[in-house]
């Protein structure tokens, strides 16, 4: 495929997608939290197009799963081919799985492939009942690619669900092994997905002249009874990410213009925390009272 010199929404496949098919090495919201939470020389590792030779990422039972959900909730994805075994300890089930991932194909295990069934049915029968998800039945597409231009910095983000409507907020799935409550995905939300928003409301705001509504975080459980949570950035998180993403963008523009990659700061100075000041204390008081005892 040819490289694309066009800022825009595209409907590409995910695996292009994340081989970073724009005219110049683009930044993703993933490398821009590795910017901010590692450090520039570790961005550099993870991009594709910086860093070819890396060794991909293992694919796991869970990641399969989860990518079929993603496809039966959103209408559009790789195709699904059920593999029936019980597991993969025989060479024939390992190699039927093996050929379908070199295919682009998502192998499931028969018992996985019900359970991917039955999940997506549950949580798209509950979004149909709340109104935090009635934008995402509206007319709109599945999987849209937006490719913009922050200042000199070119951009990228796929997005699982655009409403046509420019003003109501794009929706993003995140299945789960663990617990979909609210409550367990704060922190979560905060250390790993607190930019996604503000990103991608960057981009549709370049693209389509429009600021929409807040991201919809549609988190659900993979595994029985399937439930389900919607999690929308509030506006102090708005501003921190606002901020979070202006410093990615101007330290990826620094980097791609110097060539210079730094790891972490050369030097830090580290104080001692309050915890073991308080120990300190205290082991000088047990001191002091046992030289007085003595």
């Amino acid at each position: 495929m040819a490289l694309i010199t066009q800022p825009g929404i595209y409907d590409l496949p995910e695996s292009v997608y994340h081989s970073d098919p724009v005219i110049a090495p683009s930044l993703s919201n993933s490398i821009a939290r590795t910017f901010l939470d590692k450090s520039p020389k570790h961005a550099k590792f993870e991009h594709a197009r910086l860093n070819p030779n890396r060794e991909p990422k293992e694919i796991t039972t869970a990641m399969d799963k989860g990518s079929a959900i993603h496809k039966l909730i959103l209408g559009k994805g790789a195709p699904i081919q059920e593999i029936k075994a019980k597991d993969y300890k025989s060479p024939a089930a390992r190699s039927e799985r093996d050929a379908c991932r070199e295919a682009g194909i998502i192998p499931l295990l028969s018992k996985d492939f019900d359970v991917a069934h039955a999940c997506s049915t549950a949580v798209l029968t509950e979004m149909h009942e709340r109104e935090d998800c009635a934008e995402f039945f509206a007319p709109g597409k599945s999987e849209q690619v937006m490719i913009w231009r922050q200042h000199d910095v070119w951009c990228r983000a796929m997005v699982d669900r655009m409403p046509d409507d420019p003003y109501a907020p794009l929706f993003d799935l995140k299945g789960t092994m663990m617990s979909a409550n609210p409550v367990d995905w704060d922190r979560r939300m905060v250390r790993a997905y607190r930019t996604q928003d503000r990103f991608y409301a960057a981009g549709s705001r370049r693209l389509r002249m429009r600021t929409p509504a807040p991201m919809r975080f549609v988190v659900f459980e993979m595994v029985e009874p399937f439930a389900m949570s919607v999690l929308i950035p509030g506006k102090t998180l708005q501003h921190v990410a606002d901020e979070d993403v202006q410093r990615a963008v101007a330290l990826w523009s620094e980097c791609t213009r110097s060539g210079k990659w730094p790891g972490y700061p050369h030097t830090a100075t580290i104080e001692a925390p309050n915890w073991l000041l308080r120990e300190v204390e205290e082991r000088e008081m047990r001191e002091e009272a046992l030289e007085d005892a003595i």
